[in-house]
């Protein structure tokens, strides 16, 4: 499986969720954590965490489609945290994957400024024609945000995923650490993988 996690916008939980992702695969099977952005948070995180599972490589380059064949070698897995705003990177990121995952917060003003990601995984998609999945993250409990979120991407016609991500501290504070099995990015994890069965 190739997952890119993309946003153009920043601030919506790449990171956790490309780390989170990449750690559960590993625990399958050989993973690469690709670092693609230029900001480094993945690489950091991989560096504080003793005993995280997957290898993690740091490539923040427009050639990062033509290099990934190197940069992965034999793993079974491959997830890419990419940059908000750097368009070049993450269309190689967006054009080298089967899956991309596009973490979004059930906010007016996230959902009116996710436009400029679909039109560039249009774009770059073309050629390798990637299940593109919307996460809902950093959903606050007890509200009608991410009902109301759901609605309106499904509208648009974006498959959103059936699995929330909370907004809980836990999250926050599992940076540098190597993330626990299970609870709700296992439940992403399951989510995508029974996805990938049934279109196989």
């Amino acid at each position: 499986m190739r997952i890119a996690v993309v946003n153009l916008k920043g601030g919506v939980g790449k990171t956790t969720t490309a780390v989170h992702l990449a750690v559960g695969l590993a625990r399958l099977d050989t993973t690469v954590l690709i670092d693609a952005d230029p900001q480094g948070s993945a690489s950091r995180w991989s560096q504080l965490a003793e005993g995280l599972p997957c290898r993690t490589v740091a490539w923040s380059k427009s050639d990062l489609g033509r290099r990934l064949p190197d940069l992965v070698g034999n793993a079974r897995h491959v997830v890419i945290d990419t940059p908000p705003g750097h368009t070049d990177i993450v269309a190689a990121a967006v054009s080298s994957v089967d899956t991309i995952i596009i973490p979004v917060e059930p906010l007016a003003m996230d959902l009116d400024r996710l436009s400029p990601t679909i039109e560039l995984m249009g774009r770059a998609a073309i050629v390798n024609d990637p299940d593109v999945y919307v996460l809902l993250t950093r959903v606050r409990s007890r509200t009608r945000g991410s009902k109301s979120a759901r609605e309106l991407l499904e509208e648009r016609g974006l498959p959103v995923l059936q699995t929330e991500i909370p907004l809980l501290e836990a999250y926050g504070w599992s940076y540098g650490q190597v993330t626990p099995d299970g609870h709700r990015y296992g439940q992403l994890l399951d989510e995508l993988l029974a996805a990938r069965e049934v279109v196989a």
